[in-house]
């Protein structure tokens, strides 16, 4: 009987319990605990740093790889007095992105230490891959920045994981025009995929053949749908700033001058206008860079064997083959064109040529071809001129053309050219210089060889700059 006593008692003791910690227990456990969150500056749960980690979005900085800044950022003019400033910043984190990451850019003159001007913004970092930090256009009034540096706010990022898929947009048929006035690219923005694009920004590089940029320039797409293609634009309001000194890289050049008779028609002592077509292509030897190797050829009823001055460097050299062109007394000196160019060509083509090295012949004549002959071939002379011209451009060689004097046959000149663009006019000897200049210009520049377009998807329009 004790013993049932002592078991009831103690069921009545564990149930009066029970009901306590369920009326009291259970609203003040519900009262006090926090369940572990993402937001609750704490580590705990599976996080492996304050709110950061674990099944969190946010991701810990010691779980993401730096920013990498490739080359220092390039300070460019836009126009007298306004500049850009462009740099690119690979993000190695696959999975991971900054939707706001902080920096500071700074500008430097060429004697200064000291910044003229300090930016402070912010930029989207989109995981894997590279993207542009990009700010311009910045007056700088008298300031002329050369030079710039980038400096991250690094203890204020936030990472975030992403799980974005790559979009499948890209852009195609890209195409500069009018590089020497307001240049221009035009691109097919295509997006191969089957869902709507949302908030694109592109910006358009534009490298040269040494790999430094030369511009940049930058639009946005608001929306493009699945399986859609859009035309893009980019715009400059002024020719590009291509580095025009011949010796940026080498060059092969040919010179051939006309020593035909009517090379004197103006004056037998000292003969003219042969005496200044001698003083001007002196002129443009000197145009010419260390990087350069320079040879002369004279022609009239034959072009001169050996080459008047084979290719070399010595200005001395070529000079002393230029002042002892003279025009030949031994019989009527007429004009072969095509014995002018084809010995051109030989020269361009022997062993002195550098491989590495373009080829260029730049052409004087004040006439049209009368030689050579050729028994029932009335314009033979004219055709066989056409013939070493299409030779020499098939071997690479830019061919420039300069008619001197109202006797010259314009039409075949522009034949004789690479392209018409090539062929001068001179009606006097007065314009040599300038012609030359140009030539000089042309031979040596840098066409821009490399464009990029780097797109970028913001979350949203609140992130377009």
């Amino acid at each position: 009987m004790n013993q049932w006593s002592t078991q009831r008692k103690r069921i009545i003791l564990s149930i009066i319990l029970l009901t306590l910690v369920v009326l009291i227990g259970m609203p003040l456990f519900f009262l006090f605990y926090r369940t572990p969150t993402c937001f609750d500056s704490k580590q705990n749960g599976d996080e492996t740093g304050v709110d950061c980690g674990g099944s969190c979005q946010l991701l810990c900085t010691a779980q993401s790889l730096p920013l990498i800044l490739k080359g220092d950022p390039r300070v460019l003019e836009l126009r007298p007095g306004i500049y850009e400033v462009v740099a690119i910043v690979e993000n190695p984190n696959a999975a991971a992105e900054i939707l706001r990451a902080r920096y500071t850019l700074k500008l430097f003159t060429e004697s200064s230490s000291t910044a003229v001007r300090s930016i402070e913004s912010e930029v989207f970092v989109p995981n894997n891959g590279d993207f542009l930090v990009f700010e311009g256009p910045l007056n700088m009034g008298e300031g002329r920045p050369v030079r710039a540096t980038l400096e991250w706010h690094r203890d204020a990022f936030v990472w975030q994981k992403t799980t974005q898929v790559v979009k499948d947009v890209m852009a195609r048929n890209v195409a500069l025009t009018r590089e020497d006035s307001k240049p221009r690219i035009d691109a097919i923005l295509v997006n191969n995929s089957l869902d709507k694009v949302s908030n694109i920004e592109l910006i358009a590089l534009v490298s040269g053949e040494d790999g430094n940029l030369i511009a940049a320039s930058k639009t946005f797409v608001e929306d493009l749908a699945g399986g859609v293609s859009a035309p893009v634009v980019f715009n400059w309001p002024e020719p590009f700033k291509i580095k025009e000194n011949i010796c940026g890289y080498p060059v092969d050049v040919a010179l051939a001058i006309d020593r035909s008779g009517s090379m004197n028609y103006l004056g037998i002592n000292p003969p003219q206008p042969l005496t200044d077509v001698k003083n001007t292509a002196r002129y443009f030897i000197n145009q010419l860079g260390g990087n350069d190797l320079y040879s002369l050829i004279s022609f009239a009823n034959e072009a001169s064997q050996p080459a008047n001055a084979t290719l070399g460097t010595n200005l001395e050299t070529i000079g002393r083959a230029i002042d002892s062109i003279s025009i030949a007394t031994t019989g009527p000196q007429n004009t072969n064109i095509g014995a002018g160019i084809l010995a051109a060509r030989e020269e361009l083509n022997s062993a002195r040529h550098r491989q590495d090295a373009d080829k260029a012949l730049v052409l004087l004549t004040d006439g049209v071809p009368t030689l050579p002959v050729k028994a029932g071939a009335r314009d033979y002379p004219k055709t066989y001129a056409l013939e070493a011209a299409s030779l020499a451009r098939q071997d690479g060689i830019s061919i420039y053309a300069i008619g001197l004097g109202k006797d010259v046959g314009v039409d075949l000149l522009k034949m004789l050219a690479t392209t018409t663009a090539e062929a001068y006019f001179a009606p006097s000897t007065k314009e040599l210089n300038g012609i030359y200049n140009q030539i000089a210009t042309k031979i040596c520049r840098k066409n821009p060889a490399v464009i990029d377009i780097y797109i970028r998807f913001l979350p949203n329009k609140s992130f377009l700059r």
